[in-house]
């Protein structure tokens, strides 16, 4: 049975990441800095042969991953696949990140809030704060970006395993919180308190129709 090896990378910094705010449906280009450390993340993979490459539908992963896959001439286009796309913050798309952090701390308390977001369930506590913070009602739920991402990364594998007997590396472009949120999923307890770098990437293999985490969250280093 072969296995499915994913590399699960999330965009480079972008202007709205660099300005603290919230990017879900919202798109902006890279920085500079995220330029710069999509080369570095493109350098670190250059060995790595990829079989196949799947992006999101926005504008900053397909900026990520047209700078990873100069190095790789193996990959003739990225499928372009809208289950990859960022959680959509409904209402609060574009809001500044310390409004979000002062409205939570003023309901619960700062001592509430802090034992929170250091618990296990701090992932769910997170998604909760904005669902309960957008009075449009748009935001996604936890059930249903993990439901979205688990669907899209399950569909990949199979399509990419079927009539095959080899292994292969597939190479995935998404965003920070949908793909912590199939990582939560899969390992709640690997998922770093402060979620995905940016530029990072973290291995998944899925064999016999099971999903196990092999490496989270790494960033390639920066030149001396």
């Amino acid at each position: 049975m072969a296995t499915i090896h994913l590399y699960l990378v999330r965009h480079g910094q972008t202007k709205l990441n660099a300005a603290g705010r919230l990017q879900g449906i919202y798109d902006s280009e890279l920085t500079h800095t995220g330029v710069r450390s999509a080369q570095r993340l493109a350098r670190m993979l250059a060995d790595v042969h990829f079989d196949a490459a799947y992006v999101s539908d926005l504008g900053r992963a397909q900026q990520t991953s047209r700078i990873i896959t100069a190095l790789h001439p193996e990959i003739k286009k990225p499928t372009i696949d809208v289950g990859l796309r960022e959680f959509n913050f409904g209402g609060l798309e574009g809001t500044r990140n310390m409004w979000i952090v002062k409205q939570v701390q003023k309901q619960l308390g700062i001592g509430t809030f802090v034992k929170l977001m250091l618990s296990r369930e701090r992932f769910a506590t997170l998604l909760w704060v904005f669902n309960s913070l957008d009075q449009t009602r748009g935001a996604e739920t936890l059930v249903g970006v993990t439901d979205r991402i688990s669907s899209a990364l399950r569909r990949i594998c199979l399509y990419e395993s079927q009539d095959s007997q080899h292994d292969k590396n597939i190479l995935i472009v998404s965003h920070g919180l949908v793909l912590s949120a199939f990582l939560y999923q899969i390992s709640p307890r690997e998922l770093p308190t402060r979620l995905l770098k940016n530029t990072s990437v973290s291995r998944v293999d899925y064999q016999n129709r099971q999903f196990k985490l092999i490496d989270i969250n790494i960033t390639p280093k920066k030149r001396a």
